[in-house]
């Protein structure tokens, strides 16, 4: 049987990353289903020899770019993609060109060696949703971003109360490459984009506490369970 967790990461470093290591990049107030995976991964020392964010071109010259196909990397647990749930505040800091392969190149293809990254604040916390089908004993700091920064992982259990076989928008950014997702909005992010207010066939039910409820889509190749506990009242806050 699964266990679902509502899961908050807090910054304890400053959090950047982007597509590319350009000047003036902004980090998106999202966390892609891939960072928080491996991040976790990593920290769990699953597979320690693998090191899927380090590759080399066609130059042998290495990137900073990952090499993974979606963002399920285990068949034991699957952390969704998370959201900024405190105010977004970012602030700017110069980076030497050369740390962690940031080179910015300009229009006359002169290599500079410094550029501004705006960052996402320390304190700021990102929520989403574990679905755990093995139990571990999960890490309580993780490394998330370009630059390897530190941060808090807390789970709470949730109570699962039923399935939902209806078209129905979930309380989560999904992956579209893992979960079946009818529309939604897409959220431009790297490796590829997530979507938001996304609309699954499938999804189970579950609650905080007596008035809080969350509906979680799960990775589309794994079996969904048959919960049906209670009815819902007038009065739940469905997220």
């Amino acid at each position: 049987m699964y266990k679902i967790y509502l899961y908050q990461i807090k910054l304890l470093d400053p959090l950047f990353y982007s597509r590319e290591g350009l000047s003036a990049s902004f980090t998106p107030p999202y966390l892609h289903a891939t960072a928080v995976n491996f991040a976790v991964k990593n920290a769990l020392n699953i597979d320690p020899q693998e090191q899927p964010y380090l590759i080399c071109d066609e130059n042998n010259i290495s990137k900073d770019n990952p090499r993974y196909k979606n963002s399920l990397i285990s068949n034991d647990f699957y952390f969704t993609p998370a959201r900024l749930t405190t105010p977004l505040k970012y602030f700017s800091e110069i980076t030497k060109g050369e740390n962690d392969g940031f080179i910015f190149t300009t229009k006359q293809g002169e290599l500079l060696q410094a550029g501004t990254l705006n960052y996402i604040s320390p304190e700021s916390i990102f929520e989403g949703f574990l679905i755990e089908k093995r139990p571990y004993k999960w890490p309580k700091i993780i490394r998330l971003g370009s630059f390897r920064g530190k941060a808090i992982l807390e789970l709470t259990e949730l109570e699962m109360v039923k399935t939902i076989n209806s078209n129905t928008v979930v309380s989560h950014p999904v992956d579209p490459l893992i979960t079946d997702v009818k529309k939604g909005i897409a959220i431009a992010m790297f490796p590829y984009p997530i979507i938001e207010n996304a609309e699954c066939s499938i999804c189970i039910l579950a609650k905080l506490n007596t008035r809080t409820y969350y509906k979680i889509a799960l990775p589309q190749e794994w079996k969904i369970p048959t919960i049906d506990r209670i009815k819902i009242s007038k009065n739940t806050i469905i997220l």
